[in-house]
């Protein structure tokens, strides 16, 4: 991971594979794609969460994970005090500065809003991490992996404070939608699949696999009221080690997306021809749900008195 930050916003980009010399942040600034040199700097915080270790200590006693006092030249170099880190590091070992760089840019593209086309979504800041909003709809579009990353502070939150005192059945907050609309990723037109987030929430997202999610108006709240509230939590007597590691997240695999959005378009025009027939079968006295298929229509007009 090379890392570098914008000096307006402070936002981290990974510049591994950057095809310019410079990147567009979202706030509009312009990056230099080139990460800073290390620094000679005093390892005083754990790389894992942060947290403050002394200077004899080898196990960070919050979390349990091994101090590096000398990292390797290989790791990230903190875009923010030049101190070098170990592989793998989450905060930096010398100011604690969390890693958190978002998906890369090579220009500054306009997007449009899959929902409402005519109108282009505008970069937000939500405490560090960038998404785009439509100004129409209010939608979200959350670029790469930043719906995880939103959602996994939503869980660090839950766990520091304990879930909510129950009140009652949680009250939602998006529009429930009634019929089924496959949109378009603003990013490269493709259909996106319909996910119920975390296979139980009651919040359909759209992802794309290769560019990100679409939340509309206040589905990002109805998610992390689920998540307050213990929703991705694995249910009494199950192994979580022997599920998924992450309930919510959605592998980054283009070819699966696709497959799995064709099955989707065809289940789904199936189910559209199948009420169509329901509603259109003329015979009296014949119930239109008991036709499934073309021989179960030829069993009925072969048997069908004249």
């Amino acid at each position: 991971m090379k890392l570098v930050a914008c000096s307006e916003c402070h936002a981290q980009y990974d510049v591994s594979q950057a095809s310019g010399p410079t990147i567009a942040c979202r706030c509009g600034a312009t990056v230099r794609a080139e990460p800073p040199a290390a620094k000679d700097a005093t390892v005083t915080r754990c790389s894992a969460c942060g947290a403050l270790v002394g200077q004899t200590e080898r196990v960070c006693g919050y979390c349990g994970a091994g101090i590096v006092r000398r990292p390797p030249p290989s790791g990230p170099v903190c875009p923010e005090c030049y101190a070098q880190n170990p592989e793998g590091a989450k905060f930096c070992v010398s100011c604690a500065t969390p890693f958190l760089p978002q998906p890369v840019r090579a220009s500054v593209v306009t997007l449009s809003c899959p929902v409402c086309p005519v109108s282009t979504l505008v970069a937000r800041d939500l405490g560090g991490i960038w998404v785009d909003e439509c100004p129409s709809c209010l939608g979200l579009w959350a670029p790469g992996d930043v719906l995880d990353r939103l959602v996994e502070r939503v869980r660090e939150r839950a766990t520091a404070e304990g879930a909510p005192a129950a009140g009652g059945e949680r009250k939602r907050r998006s529009i429930w939608q009634e019929g089924v609309a496959y949109r378009k990723c603003p990013e490269c037109g493709a259909g996106m699949q319909r996910r119920n987030f975390g296979h139980r929430s009651g919040v359909v997202v759209d992802w794309c696999g290769s560019h990100g999610t679409w939340l509309d108006a206040h589905e990002l709240e109805d998610i992390a009221a689920f998540v307050l509230e213990g929703g991705l939590r694995a249910p009494a007597g199950v192994n979580p080690a022997g599920g998924e590691e992450r309930p919510w997240g959605l592998p980054s695999d283009p070819n699966r997306a696709a497959a799995w959005a064709a099955a989707e378009r065809i289940i789904a025009d199936e189910k559209a021809r199948e009420r169509a027939r329901r509603s259109a079968w003329p015979g009296p006295g014949i119930r239109p749900d008991a036709i499934r298929g073309i021989g179960d229509l030829l069993t009925l007009l072969l048997t069908r008195r004249i």
